[in-house]
């Protein structure tokens, strides 16, 4: 049971570290637009911030796979796992979990969602910047880009909430 929870732990790490290396190239690419200059800091300073989390997501992707490969060929991978995931306690009883390990196990996927989400709110900034400084009317090209996305990023939004939702109900009503 152990080495199937391992082997699951490594491929969500392999794919998260691959998606967070795509996410990066994304990002980066961002910033080789042809108006780059004229977009406003704060969207510049967001996009840098996704690119370090989608960095980081990687670099932590990386590091968990690594530890998961050497805990996977231990000979005793299940004393292994525990003394990785908590303490035993004093005298007879379950042994208690670190506090801080779902935020460690969750960290890579963490940072890839964060990364994902700045660059899309860099993105709405810079297109309703840019529909501000054109004064709002309806026959701005901006206006138009604003409303066009915004709509689009309503629909993704509501989609990926249902998706998500689906997902969870499902998976607690099979366990």
């Amino acid at each position: 049971m152990v080495r199937t929870y391992i082997d699951s732990e490594l491929a969500k790490m392999n794919t998260t570290g691959v998606t967070a290396a795509l996410i990066a190239g994304v990002i980066s690419g961002s910033f080789s637009w042809y108006n780059i200059e004229n977009t406003s800091w704060p969207t510049r300073a967001v996009w840098f911030s996704g690119l370090v989390l989608a960095i980081a997501s990687v670099a932590s992707s990386a590091i968990h796979t690594a530890a998961f490969l050497r805990m996977r060929c231990d000979a005793d991978v299940t004393l292994r796992f525990r003394q990785a995931l908590g303490k035993e306690q004093k005298g007879p009883g379950p042994w208690k979990p670190h506090v801080l390990m779902p935020y460690v196990l969750g960290g890579p996927t963490l940072h890839l969602k964060l990364a994902v989400l700045m660059f899309l709110v860099g993105l709405f900034y810079d297109i309703w910047h840019s529909a501000v400084k054109a004064g709002l009317a309806w026959r701005s090209d901006d206006m138009k880009i604003a409303f066009i996305v915004t709509i689009v990023g309503g629909f993704v939004v509501v989609n990926y909430l249902f998706l998500i939702s689906t997902f969870v109900r499902h998976s607690i009503q099979t366990n």
